[in-house]
């Protein structure tokens, strides 16, 4: 059974869509035919049961979509393939390891989940137990400017601006926009759980400062030969155009000091300053 030689946790709204763009685009290097499998929220992260299947669902429609259009080869068996994903042993051991049958022998296993970062201890022990031998990485951003990219993500997907202080305040202080950005819980427990060698934190502002820096930590950490990354300078994924009221911030930045508290005292001011 293939399982994940790399595991990306997270953060939410923290370059993790960069960065599976990127750093899948390797050779030596397999990821699913779409972002997201979800597998260990599913089991250790309740709400996530509710909808993870149909995220699954959609990037299988989606990864056929791709194939087919415009593309006079079609390959059966990785259609074959994609139905299997979505078949009714999912988010089972079998289907995550199913996932990745199609990896090359000399290709890393890469899967990107960002909620795998809020799973329960329970979850972060059982992840220790299954993937005895993988390296994880976390990207964190700075408190208030993730919160603000999850509002605008929310809002966006709802198609709907708030109207009133009261309706901008409320979408603010929806309880899955503080889970997501809960650092300070969330970090203990997997930093107390993996050596240095084997998870890696890194800030998110290093990503449009540096990001063939911010890539080659990661070569470096896991151990894999440098590589050219064409697409690093650029944004893949684009923030929804939704000006955010000043008492939103004002809000955001009082409920997020702990946060902040946090990350400096756990990671030092250098770290802190890339968020």
């Amino acid at each position: 059974m293939r399982k994940p030689d790399i595991l990306c946790i997270g953060a939410q709204k923290a370059g993790t869509t960069w960065f599976h763009v990127n750093f899948g685009a390797r050779a030596d290097v397999f990821v699913p035919p779409f972002k997201e499998l979800h597998y260990f929220d599913y089991h250790f992260a309740p709400d996530s049961a509710k909808w993870a299947p149909q995220h699954i669902r959609r990037g299988v429609k989606e990864a056929i979509r791709k194939h087919v259009v415009g593309n006079a080869d079609i390959d059966l068996d990785f259609i074959a393939y994609l139905i299997r994903v979505q078949g009714p042993h999912i988010f089972t051991r079998k289907w995550y390891g199913e996932i990745f049958e199609r990896a090359g022998e000399g290709q890393r296993v890469l899967d990107v989940t960002p909620e795998y970062f809020c799973i329960s201890e329970e979850g972060v022990e059982f992840v220790r137990k299954f993937l005895p031998s993988t390296q994880f990485l976390c990207f964190l951003r700075d408190p208030v400017a993730r919160a603000i990219s999850q509002i605008r993500m929310n809002l966006k997907r709802k198609a709907k601006l708030p109207e009133t202080r009261a309706a901008w305040l409320l979408a603010a202080k929806q309880p899955v926009i503080g889970v997501r950005g809960d650092y300070a819980t969330y970090v203990p427990r997997w930093r107390d759980t993996f050596d240095e060698d084997r998870l890696l934190f890194l800030p998110f502002g290093m990503i449009a400062a540096a990001p063939d820096a911010f890539l080659a930590r990661i070569e470096a950490f896991l151990g894999m030969a440098p590589a050219a990354y064409p697409n690093a300078g650029k944004k893949v994924h684009w923030a929804a155009d939704i000006e955010i009221p000043g008492y939103v911030r004002e809000y955001l930045a009082e409920a997020t000091r702990r946060q902040r508290e946090f990350l400096l005292a756990e990671f030092g001011p250098t770290f802190a300053a890339q968020l």
